[in-house]
């Protein structure tokens, strides 16, 4: 089985399926691109995946060259290895190309992709260009089969991993603010100096306010050695289990549009959510979308419950009113909380049956078809 990822957040999901499948098949043969996750489980990366970490058309154009000859190098390898299933996971600028290539190469296994791209979001169009290679798509979201099924691609819905995890049982700490800038370099790049500016307009109202930054392989060296300064005390957090320590402490935090948003809903953390990408790439997505709302918790919600200050909104001064006002005003906090828990039920599933083990019996059945 090949497994192919691009960056942290697939690693992660790609982990919990991989570890169900190999609790029915123990001696599944590993292989593709992955990071501390997955290799934690037996892959051995062929190429490091910090090397795909990039996003957005401006941000991916001085790595395009590089890009191209890791896909090329990649289909290859994946030919000659020749694996019953390939995996896809999420990124699908980077998997789906890849996924693409091979059966027009005659790859002649399953193709089988997890987390199904956005289409009902931007470019629907995909749905019919991609259901032209994959055998089955594995669907965070309950609305999302019926896009693929159209084109008589089978798409199952099963669940999102988000609602497996545990509620926490502690006291939060209302002087505890998450910063979560992102796992691309891309992305961190532009979100770190955003971030600082909003940490000092809140330090100087916010006397006992301590800041608890998780970090990814990925960025980890760039985000400590440029957060390490700041006006107010930082916390890095390194490892998985002290990162879920930290969404379990924090009663607040200031992230990164992306999963994470889910991630903060699940964990009972009032989050606001910003993002910055540059201008030509949002310019483009805008033109492409009709959404209202760009938070996937405000998507699910279909209402702003979770603040978003997207691109020109996402202004120092702005975003410390958005976080100041949760730190201080614990109703708020609460009436947050509750509309983020009633929309997070919309991706649970019937019967208590976990996400992984959803997927991992998804994915044998499609490989024995």
């Amino acid at each position: 089985m090949a497994v192919l990822t691009g960056e942290p957040s697939g690693d992660l999901l790609a982990h919990a399926v991989v570890r169900a499948v190999q609790e029915q098949q123990p001696d599944l043969e590993l292989l593709g691109i992955g990071g501390e996750r997955l290799e934690s489980i037996g892959l051995k990366s062929r190429f490091p995946l910090r090397a795909f970490a990039v996003n957005g058309i401006a941000e991916v154009l001085p790595h395009l060259p590089r890009l191209l000859l890791r896909i090329e190098q990649i289909t290859r390898w994946v030919l000659a290895e020749n694996p019953d299933v390939v995996l896809t996971v999420d990124a699908p600028d980077l998997t789906l190309r890849i996924a693409k290539a091979l059966r027009a190469r005659g790859y002649t296994g399953k193709l089988v992709h997890l987390v199904a791209p956005t289409v009902w979001a931007w470019k629907p169009e995909r749905a019919a260009k991609i259901a032209a290679f994959l055998d089955h798509v594995l669907c965070l979201f309950p609305f999302e089969p019926r896009y693929f099924e159209a084109h008589d691609l089978p798409a199952t819905f099963i669940g999102h991993p988000i609602v497996d995890r545990p509620r926490p049982d502690i006291a939060k700490d209302p002087n505890a603010l998450l910063l979560l800038p992102g796992s691309r370099m891309t992305e961190v790049r532009r979100m770190v100096p955003l971030f600082r500016e909003v940490v000092e307009k809140l330090a100087a109202s916010q006397p006992g306010l301590r800041c608890l930054v998780p970090t990814v392989q990925t960025t980890r060296a760039f985000v400590t050695a440029r957060m390490g300064d700041w006006p107010t005390p930082i916390e890095f957090l390194f490892r998985e289990e002290d990162r879920l320590g930290a969404f379990r402490q924090a009663g607040t935090a200031l992230a990164a549009s992306g999963t994470v948003a889910l991630e903060l809903a699940q964990a009972d953390v009032a989050g606001v959510i910003t993002y910055r990408l540059s201008p030509s790439t949002y310019r483009q997505f805008k033109r492409q979308t009709s959404l209202n709302h760009l938070s996937l918790i405000n998507i699910l919600a279909g209402e702003e419950i979770m603040p978003e200050r997207m691109q020109d909104a996402a202004q120092p001064d702005q975003l410390a009113r958005d976080v100041q006002r949760l730190l201080q005003d614990e109703s708020a906090r609460n009436t947050q909380v509750a509309a983020q828990r009633a929309t997070l039920d919309k991706l649970t599933l019937s019967g208590g049956q976990s996400t992984a083990k959803l997927a991992a019996e998804t994915l044998l059945n499609v490989i024995r078809a």
